[in-house]
C-alpha cells in the first residue's frame, strides 16, 4: 500500500475515533463537571490512558512489527510467532492486572492523597475493575502489530472507536450518577475491541486458528520477543509514574485540577493521534523492510513531514486555546472558570506536541534497526527532567507548570535522539567523501 494513502486512511479513522473521544469527554464534563465524582473516576482512567501511551510509544509494536515483517512470506512461522506473542501478552497482562488489584489500596491512596476516605473505597473498587483493561490492551497490541505488518491500518483503528462508543453509552446510562457504571462500560469496550481485532486477523487467512496451532508458545520466538522488547518495556515502565506524579501534584491544587488535566490531555491527544501516532504506525513496517541507507533517507523525510504538519497546529492552539476549550467542554456543570483552568493547561501542554511527535518518528527508526537501547536511554533522561521540573514549575506557574515541564522534557528527548541518529550518519558520509588516498593513509 502507498504510504501516503495508508497515512490518510488511518488518519481519517483516527479522527473519527478522536471525535467520539471528544463526545465522550464533553458528555462526561456536562454530567460531572469538575466535581469530586469526576476527579475520582478520571483518576482510575489513568490505566486506559497509560495503555494508549504505552502502545503509541511502541511497547508491543517495537518488537512485534519487525518480527512479523521478517516472517511475512513464511505463514507457518508467522503463525507460531503470532500465537506465542499473543499468549505472552495475555500472561503478562494478567500478572500486572492481578498485582494492581492486590495492591489497589496503597496505590489509590498514593495516587490521590487529598481524597476523602469514603471516596478511596470506591476508587479502589473501580481501580481493580479497570485494571483488566491492561490484558485486553496488550493482546490488542499484538493483533494490531500483525495487521500493520501486513499494511492494514484503517480497519484496526476502528477498535478505539468501539471503546469510546461503549464508554459514551455508560455515561448516558449513569447520567451523573455512580461512575462505577462507566468503569464497567470501559472494560466492556476493551473486550469488544479485542474481539474485533481477532476477527480481522482471522479474515486475513494467514494464521491457522486450529486449536493445536493456537495453543503454543515457541521458546525461541518468545526469547527473541522478550530480548527485543525488554529495553523498551523498562523505559516505558517509567511512563506510569509521570501521569501519576502529575495527578499527585494537581490533587493538592484547587478541587477539580485533576479533572482539568484529563480534559486538557484529551484535546492534546487529538492532533497527536491523527497526525503523529498515525504517521508512526504507518512508517514502522516500511522502515523495517528497508536497508540502512534507504531507512535513513525515509526517516529524515518523515521527520520533516511531522514537523511541517504539527508546527501550525501548535501555533493554532497557542492562539485559540480558550475558544477551543469553551466550544468543546463549556456546558452543563462545566463552568467558565473550569474552562479557564483547562485552557491554561491545554496551552502549556501544546508546547510538548512537536517534540513528542518527533520522538515518535525517531524512535521508529531505531526500532526498525532493532536498536532498542538508544530510545531507552533518551526516554529515561527525559523522564528524569520531567520529574525534576514538575514540582518546581507547578509552584512557579500553578497548574500550567505541568505542561511546561512536559514540553522541556520531550525537547530534551528529541535532541538526544536526533544527536545519536545524525552523528553516526554524518561520520559515515564524511568517510565516503574523503579521497581514497586519504582514507588509505
Amino acid at each position: 500500500m502507498n504510504i501516503a494513502r495508508a497515512f490518510f486512511s488511518l488518519s481519517a479513522l483516527t479522527m473519527l475515533s478522536r471525535v467520539s473521544g471528544f463526545i465522550k469527554v464533553a458528555a462526561f464534563a456536562a454530567f460531572y463537571g469538575r466535581s469530586a465524582e469526576a476527579d475520582m473516576f478520571l483518576a482510575i482512567m489513568i490505566l486506559p490512558d497509560l495503555m494508549y501511551r504505552f502502545l503509541s510509544e511502541g511497547l508491543v509494536a517495537s518488537a512485534s512489527v519487525p518480527m512479523f515483517v521478517d516472517l511475512r512470506d513464511d505463514h507457518d512461522q508467522l503463525g507460531r510467532s503470532f500465537w506465542t506473542q499473543l499468549w505472552l501478552a495475555f500472561i503478562v497482562g494478567s500478572v500486572i492486572a492481578l498485582f494492581l488489584t492486590v495492591f489497589s489500596g496503597p496505590i489509590c491512596r498514593f495516587l490521590t492523597p487529598g481524597f476523602a476516605v469514603e471516596d478511596i473505597g470506591r476508587l479502589q473498587l473501580m481501580w481493580s475493575l479497570v485494571s483488566t483493561y491492561i490484558v485486553a490492551g496488550l493482546v490488542a497490541g499484538v493483533m494490531t502489530s500483525l495487521l500493520n505488518a501486513r499494511m492494514s491500518f484503517a480497519a484496526p483503528a476502528i477498535g478505539p472507536l468501539l471503546v469510546n462508543i461503549s464508554i459514551i453509552a455508560g455515561i448516558f446510562l449513569a447520567r451523573g450518577g455512580p461512575v462505577e457504571l462507566i468503569a464497567l462500560a470501559t472494560v466492556a469496550g476493551s473486550v469488544v475491541q479485542a474481539i474485533w481485532l481477532l476477527w480481522l486477523v482471522w479474515r486475513l487467512k494467514i494464521i491457522d486458528f486450529a486449536l493445536k496451532k493456537a495453543l503454543i508458545i515457541d521458546r525461541a520466538i518468545a526469547r527473541e520477543f522478550v530480548v527485543a522488547v525488554t529495553p523498551v518495556a523498562i523505559w516505558i515502565s517509567v511512563l506510569p509514574f509521570i501521569p501519576v506524579y502529575e495527578r499527585y501534584l494537581l490533587s493538592m491544587q484547587a478541587t477539580g485540577s485533576v479533572a482539568a488535566l484529563n480534559y486538557a490531555e484529551k484535546l492534546f491527544n487529538l492532533p497527536l493521534g491523527i497526525i503523529s501516532i498515525s504517521l508512526a504506525h504507518v512508517i514502522l513496517p516500511r522502515l523495517s523492510m528497508l536497508d540502512h541507507q534507504r531507512r535513513t533517507s525515509f526517516l529524515l523525510k518523515s521527520f520533516a513531514a511531522a514537523t511541517a504538519a504539527i508546527a501550525p497546529v501548535v501555533l493554532l492552539i497557542l492562539a485559540f486555546s480558550e475558544e477551543i476549550v469553551s466550544v468543546v467542554y463549556q456546558r452543563g456543570r462545566f463552568s467558565p472558570a473550569d474552562a479557564e483552568v483547562a485552557a491554561a493547561l491545554f496551552k502549556s501542554y501544546s508546547l510538548a506536541l512537536l517534540p513528542v511527535s518527533l520522538c515518535m518518528v525517531l524512535n521508529r527508526g531505531f526500532f526498525a534497526a532493532r536498536n532498542y537501547l538508544m530510545p531507552f536511554a533518551a526516554g529515561l533522561s527525559a523522564a528524569a527532567v520531567q520529574f525534576y521540573l514538575g514540582a518546581r514549575l507547578v509552584v512557579s506557574f500553578g497548574v500550567p507548570g505541568i505542561g511546561y515541564a512536559a514540553a522541556i522534557a520531550y525537547t530534551v528527548q528529541t535532541a538526544i535522539l536526533l544527536l545519536i541518529f545524525v552523528w553516526p550518519a554524518a561520520a559515515v558520509n564524511e568517510m565516503k567523501a574523503r579521497p581514497k588516498t586519504e582514507v588509505s593513509a
